[in-house]
């Protein structure tokens, strides 16, 4: 918000000038904010925390992912074996493009 209004009077003043004058020219741009506008945009963003304030009780809930199933716990030895199993088969992807070959070379 106030960043926009800087950059904004820095592109009004910056036509021309040397890339060094530009420290300058966004100083003179930030001192050259109203108040009244520092006020509206502080006002804004204390209306935009409140939100976020009254809303975090949803973002805090807790998010579980299970993985497995209770009855698939209890057998965890038996099915370890079979997804070993599952799992041989699978053999990374060998990308090759025309300009350059990302594949694993041994």
């Amino acid at each position: 918000m106030i960043w926009a209004s800087m950059k904004l009077k820095v592109a009004e003043v910056n036509i021309g000038k040397p890339a060094n004058q530009i420290p300058e020219m966004v100083q003179e741009a930030f001192n050259s904010i109203p108040v009244e506008e520092w006020c509206n945009h502080c006002a804004h963003v204390k209306k935009l925390e409140e939100e976020y304030r009254s809303k975090d009780g949803y973002l805090d809930a807790p998010f579980i992912v299970e993985l497995c199933s209770e009855s698939e716990e209890s057998s965890d030895d038996d099915s370890q074996d079979e997804s070993d199993e599952e799992f041989n088969s699978i053999e990374p992807l060998a990308i090759v493009h025309a300009e350059h070959n990302y594949s694993k070379k041994n």
